[in-house]
């Protein structure tokens, strides 16, 4: 049997287990420069607002009602989510890590498997202070199903026997399974395939035809035969962007120079995180009216001084002094594991370069990251996100370290 836990809320949750005092608030989450809303909590959804609206023009309905608001605090959000996935580690032999706040977990041989995903939640919920909710199912999408059900019930649900199974097939609507997309969804609903129960009845040959083998392996799983066993690490992204707007238009060329180093080592950092190598990096630069790229081929590295410099070269290409710049992007692609990297015979210094970053990853794991850096790569709040309501670090910076005091009297 296989688990989704699904931590409730995520961002909203975050930014509340240090702050008692916003329990049962509303509260919103609000994207790079505070532009839009893009996590909120139940309280938040009651009210009307939703994910993707403009904070600006939903100030009425926020400031009428209360609602508690903060900047995207990703550092907070992803060091919250290291303790969920660890304490889940605990909780089963083997984790597979969907998104920042999903993973799936291996549950084979448990029993009392209904016990377990209330001992699974209550053991997240004491040790993160995060609600999770949590479906288990012989397969990872009839685990998504469960898991989806499950928020609108206790919290966890089981689905074991084929009626368990039937049943919530038959109350999930088709567009709300995990890998139809919009355009599938609109497609199935003209055809009468409004719901999942109806989906899995379709001939598999119409499937395969209308649907390619996605839909396949999707159509068997719901079926409750398991297409694909949970794999401990992610697997690896064919591309990765690093890029933010600007908190204000930009001109300078050694700003921009910054800016674009600075986002280099963030992309360099989820490479490494997924043990790879790039062979291409490509730089954007975007003013209104206006937008340039460059591309260039590298030999398979994951040294960030050289892909800084690789991508400084490329924006001296595309900048001109002409225009104001609100938002650079560096992409790296040709992405592939360092395993297979073959060894240049020139490069004297390249098991130089794997202990250097080996222990920079090492120092910015420890205290945070851009703990440790590259000089080109300085934060300035020249071209930094506007992050005007962003909370404190409260697990990864010393000074952000909430403090216990006693009500008594010495």
């Amino acid at each position: 049997m296989i688990g989704l836990v699904d931590c409730q809320s995520f961002y909203c949750s975050c930014e509340s287990v240090f702050r008692p005092d916003l329990k049962d608030k509303p509260i919103i989450v609000l994207s790079n420069n505070d532009h839009w809303i893009i996590a909120l909590n139940p309280e938040a959804k009651a009210l009307g607002l939703k994910r993707g609206l403009r904070f600006k023009e939903s100030r009425k309905i926020i400031d009428n009602n209360n609602v508690v608001f903060f900047s995207s605090n990703y550092t907070l959000y992803n060091d919250i989510s290291w303790r969920v996935m660890e304490n889940l580690r605990n909780l089963s032999p083997q984790v597979e890590i969907y998104s920042i706040d999903e993973a799936f977990i291996d549950l084979f041989g448990f029993k009392n498997l209904k016990v377990y995903g209330e001992v699974i939640r209550k053991t997240i919920k004491k040790q993160t202070r995060i609600p999770t909710t949590i479906g288990i199912a012989p397969t990872k999408s009839l685990a998504k199903v469960a898991q989806r059900l499950a928020k609108q019930m206790e919290g966890s649900l089981l689905l074991e026997t084929a009626g368990d199974i039937s049943r919530a097939l038959t109350i999930t609507p088709v567009k709300d399974l995990w890998g139809i997309g919009s355009a599938y969804a609109k497609k199935l609903e003209l055809a009468g395939i409004r719901t999942a129960a109806d989906f899995i009845n379709i001939p598999e040959w119409v499937v395969k035809k209308e649907m390619t083998s996605v839909g396949w392996l999707l159509q068997r799983e719901l079926k409750g035969i398991p297409m694909a066993e949970l794999t401990v690490e992610v697997n690896p992204r064919k591309g990765i962007i690093s890029a933010r707007q600007f908190s204000k238009p930009v001109k300078d060329l050694s700003i921009i120079d910054e800016a674009i180093s600075y986002y280099a080592e963030l992309a360099v950092e989820k490479l490494r995180k997924q043990a790879c190598t790039t062979n291409f990096v490509t730089v954007s630069l975007e003013a209104f009216g206006r937008a340039r790229h460059a591309s260039a081929e590298t030999t398979a590295t994951d040294y960030l001084p050289d892909i800084i410099s690789v991508a400084k070269a490329l924006l001296k290409k595309i900048y001109s002094p002409d225009f104001e710049y609100w938002r650079t992007t560096i992409f790296l692609f040709g992405i592939e594991p360092v395993s297979g990297k073959q060894i240049n015979f020139f490069d004297y210094n390249s098991s130089k370069k794997g202990y250097l970053l080996k222990k920079v990853d090492e120092i910015n794991d420890k205290y945070g990251q851009h703990a440790i850096h590259p000089c080109a790569s300085e934060f300035r709040e020249d071209w930094g996100m506007h992050r005007n309501y962003l909370s404190p670090n409260y697990t990864t910076r010393i000074k952000d370290f909430p403090v216990a005091q006693t009500l008594f009297n010495k």
